[in-house]
């Protein structure tokens, strides 16, 4: 990769970057922003088994920086676990970042999303990088299943390639998701608030309701309901251009009898309470086949326990 780009880099930042690579998945390295005049250009980094996170490594030939969130993968912290010596600056309080890291959605700074210019040593970075995402990295390096291991070594149940969760970790996961789905429901709001608005409803903000707030088993999000220009919507909303959804089974059924009126919005958010409407599709299980969807989770009845000790 380093070869392709043309540059000379640190020894250090070799290794951050083959940490990056070989524990942490990275596999897509964006724009690095390189221009003739500077002397150091910015890889930006994107660790997709991390949902799509990404950090900023400049190519330097001396020393080691990271432009990072300073809210880790799992919500906490970073300044809260690493020395204050070791932040050089914090965005947007000090400015901008240099352009490649700023256009990126992920690290790109706001009020709600600082982020950090570390200048590191060699020694600062396996602990920095593990305090980032929240573990150690070490099971994408672990042995494949059905590797020998010597006597009286332990042996890790599988895990697929993903790192394990803690409780803690999985819980703000979960809220990061959360966020971002509020966000991309506040985007369809506003849209369809302006499209009301534009066929001539005087008060839109009095018939688009968001539905999830209160009834999260309606089978949609956002319910637009002035005479004749009535929509049920569902919205997904996803920070990665072009990834999959899924709907449940009561959105299927919920959607599929609304027909004309149920429409399905796509959302690109990118983290930081912006984004924008991509795609719409109206009666959407009219639209999609059955040979687009694929069953991730089954229902089982509880008596398959029956009779078992």
């Amino acid at each position: 990769m380093l070869a392709d780009l043309g540059e000379t880099a640190a020894p250090g930042v070799l290794k951050l970057i083959r940490l990056l690579e070989e524990r942490y998945g990275a596999s897509e390295y964006l724009d690095s922003g390189h221009n003739p005049a500077r002397r150091a250009p910015v890889l930006v980094i994107r660790l997709p088994l991390y949902e799509d996170a990404e950090v900023g490594v400049p190519l330097n030939k001396r020393d080691i920086s990271l432009y990072v969130r300073d809210r880790t993968c799992v919500g906490k912290r970073l300044r809260e676990v690493v020395s204050a010596d070791k932040v050089a600056k914090v965005y947007p309080r000090d400015g901008k970042p240099t352009s490649s890291v700023y256009q990126s959605p992920y690290l790109r700074p706001s009020a709600s999303n600082e982020i950090l210019m570390l200048k590191l040593e060699p020694d600062d970075l396996e602990p920095v990088l593990a305090a980032f995402f929240g573990d150690s990295g070490k099971a994408l390096a672990a042995p494949a299943s059905g590797v020998a291991v010597g006597a009286g070594a332990s042996i890790e149940p599988p895990r697929g390639n993903r790192p394990p969760l803690t409780e803690e970790e999985f819980a703000a996961l979960l809220e990061r998701q959360s966020e971002i789905g509020r966000a991309g429901e506040g985007l369809v709001i506003l849209d369809e608030q302006a499209r009301l608005r534009r066929c001539g409803c005087p008060k839109p903000e009095d018939y688009v309701l968001r539905i999830a707030e209160s009834d999260v088993g309606r089978g949609y999000d956002v319910a637009s309901t002035w005479p004749g220009e009535e929509r049920y919507i569902e919205v997904k909303t996803t920070t990665r251009a072009g990834s999959d959804f899924f709907l449940t089974a009561n959105e299927r059924a919920v959607l599929g009898e609304l027909g004309e009126r149920a429409w399905i919005y796509r959302v690109e958010a990118d983290g930081n309470h912006d984004g924008k409407i991509v795609a719409r599709l109206n009666n959407p299980m009219r639209k999609i086949s059955e040979a687009h969807m694929t069953p991730v989770v089954w229902r089982v009845p509880n008596c398959v326990f029956d009779g078992e000790g």
